[in-house]
């Protein structure tokens, strides 16, 4: 271990600070988190203590991060699994350049849209009728064998231990149990796994152990090993196929067939991560980077190009302008959202004229600033655009938007399960920046594929089943994910790595993050916790994402925070208010900075849950 490792895990117990959750937590309570050499934040203590424990050893940022995402399918089930999906976005110094990994799941080979109406199936989000491919542990992988530099066995050591010796429950994981142990004990694997021997609950603060999901994962540091001699990345690759392409894939195949749904072998032995370019925008010298059109993304980066026409730091945080403002920003974004995005395998979006700067100004002057929007309208950017020049596929054009009516009852059975999302952030001392959201698999909602421990993702309920619609069902395409990591560099050098959990309000808990950190650097600066306390909203003006895509349109939250002024000049302006408790909104923002003046690294956690940051 490097001599400054070895002093920083001397002082291991005075560097780290706990983000504690709960509507009491205060700022002034957490103290900054900073550091000269690295820093984590993640949605749960366990993961961020891997990251750090990766970075101590001599790991790199990309390291950390493999690490963090194997330790977190093992110890947040609730919020993410092995089996489900893993979206990423690096920096890495040597190439001053960001990658995408798109670690999203895909439909097998035999789903149609057809398929599922002529069977009177839905995408409702439990079961194996939505599952799509476990795509995250080929994202984490390949981010291992193309930038990390340590081996699988070392990165999956603590994952392997955790599901082998067991690890203590947090509250939030037995909440998950019991609020649908109907559906857990309706499949064998998923009682074993998740009940007691005797068919009891795990209560707070029991170990649980999960060894069908470590032999899962020894079998795959064995394959690594059979490949040593090939070197590392012939090792990392061993272990890979053995998942996607070995006995493991055969035995999460024959379980799926032997409960009818439409897999083939060849549904896991062809699917990859796409390495791609991602998404980028700028915004007041800032360069904002995140996934592509195949993903919600854009949704920030449009939101960013908008608002860069208004001068949000004259208005002040969080008043009734600033507010209605960025509400009316998010309206317009998730407007084209819903009309544009899609599987870019199959659909090619007008990227270009999305994220014009000229098509920016054309919507925002469509922002009226004395009254809030009840339309949902999509814009046109074809004609800024200078490759797609038509678009087929239906289009936002709803001049009055009525909410769409609840599900309720027997017809929701994802009534009362919350399936969240976590989210990873890292800077090493190197400048490498690795920033990701994993989610799906949830342990309320999806299956235990037999043996394996590994439970299958049900991402495939943001499918359409609508052939008008351009992110409706394809055999073998991605659904439009809402897992979103953002990387924020400044004059070319790496700056900000955020993310939260969220569904369709990440871009949200984003774009009020980020707007907190940039535009209010004086009042948070240096306590990146300060920023994420602060008051927010949540609009659901926009087709949900999931089954069965409700609209929840001109309905806005408020963390009932705000000043009764605010939420009353607000009100005057026509946004329909619910006012929520405190640090209430469905979120977990964590984060990472690089101070440009100092070069220190500042890590972040939101009160909102047990996110946990950590620096050295």
């Amino acid at each position: 271990m490097p001599t400054a490792g070895k002093c920083a895990a001397a002082a291991l117990v005075v560097c780290l600070t706990v983000a504690f959750s709960g509507p009491s937590s205060r700022a002034d309570e957490r103290p900054p988190v900073m550091g000269r050499n690295a820093a984590a934040s993640t949605g749960h203590p366990l993961t961020t203590a891997a990251a750090f424990e990766t970075l101590l050893k001599g790991g790199n940022a990309f390291d950390a991060g493999v690490a963090a995402m194997l330790v977190g399918g093992v110890v947040e089930q609730d919020l993410y699994s092995l089996g489900g999906e893993g979206l990423v976005l690096v920096y890495p110094r040597s190439s001053r350049k960001v990658v995408s990994v798109v670690g999203q799941g895909w439909a097998p080979k035999a789903a149609t849209v057809d398929w599922y109406v002529s069977r009177g199936k839905t995408m409702a989000g439990v079961g194996l009728d939505p599952a799509v491919v476990p795509g995250v542990l080929h994202a984490a992988l390949t981010v291992l064998e193309r930038w990390g530099t340590m081996k699988f066995e070392q990165v999956a050591a603590r994952a392997i231990e955790y599901a082998e010796r067991g690890f203590p429950l947090r509250p939030r994981t037995t909440q998950a149990i019991d609020a649908n142990r109907k559906f857990i004990e309706s499949w064998p694997d998923n009682r074993r796994m998740w009940l007691k021997p005797d068919g009891s609950a795990y209560k707070a603060g029991d170990t649980i152990v999960m060894p069908d999901l470590a032999r899962t994962l020894k079998r795959m540091v064995d394959a690594e090993r059979r490949a040593a001699r090939r070197g590392r990345a012939a090792g990392i690759a061993a272990a890979r196929d053995r998942f996607y392409k070995g006995d493991i894939a055969r035995e999460m195949v024959a379980f799926l067939k032997q409960h009818d749904a439409p897999w083939e072998l060849d549904d896991f032995a062809a699917f990859f991560a796409k390495v791609e370019e991602p998404a980028m925008t700028t915004y007041r010298g800032y360069e904002v980077y995140k996934h592509a059109f195949g993903s919600q993304g854009p949704v920030l980066l449009e939101s960013l190009n908008i608002l860069e026409q208004l001068d949000l730091k004259a208005m002040g945080r969080n008043s009734a302008d600033y507010v209605h403002s960025v509400v009316e920003a998010l309206k317009l974004a998730y407007a084209d959202r819903d009309s544009y995005y899609a599987d870019q395998a199959f659909v090619e979006s007008p990227a270009e004229g999305l994220l014009s700067k000229a098509y920016a100004r054309q919507r925002a002057a469509q922002i009226d600033p004395r009254r809030a929007s009840r339309g949902y309208l999509a814009g046109d950017p074809l004609p800024f655009d200078s490759r797609v020049k038509t678009w087929p596929y239906w289009i936002a054009n709803l001049t009055d938007a009525v909410t769409s009516p609840p599900v309720v009852g027997d017809d929701d059975p994802t009534a009362g399960i919350v399936k969240d999302t976590t989210h990873i952030s890292i800077i090493d001392r190197d400048g490498n920046v690795f920033d990701s959201t994993p989610s799906g698999a949830w342990l309320p909602t999806s299956v235990v594929l037999g043996s394996t421990g590994v439970m299958m993702s049900v991402r495939g309920e943001s499918f359409w089943l609508d052939k008008t619609r351009a992110a409706q069902l394809r055999p073998r395409s991605r659904p439009r994910y809402t897992l979103t990591p953002s990387i924020v560099l400044k004059n070319g050098e790496p700056f900000m790595a955020i993310g939260t959990p969220g569904g369709d309000n990440q871009e949200q808990t984003i774009l009020q993050g980020l707007l907190n950190v940039i535009e209010f650097w004086p009042e948070w600066y240096p306590n990146l916790h300060e920023a994420f306390r602060w008051p927010r909203v949540q609009t659901l003006h926009f087709y949900g994402s999931f089954w069965p895509h409700p609209g929840g349109f001109n309905q806005l939250n408020l963390e009932s925070d705000f000043p009764d002024s605010v939420v009353e000049e607000l009100k005057s302006r026509g946004h329909d208010i619910k006012k929520i408790a405190p640090r209430s909104i469905p979120s977990c923002a964590t984060a990472v900075v690089i101070d440009p003046v100092t070069g220190t690294r500042i890590a972040g956690a939101d009160p909102r849950r047990d996110c946990y940051a950590m620096a050295y």
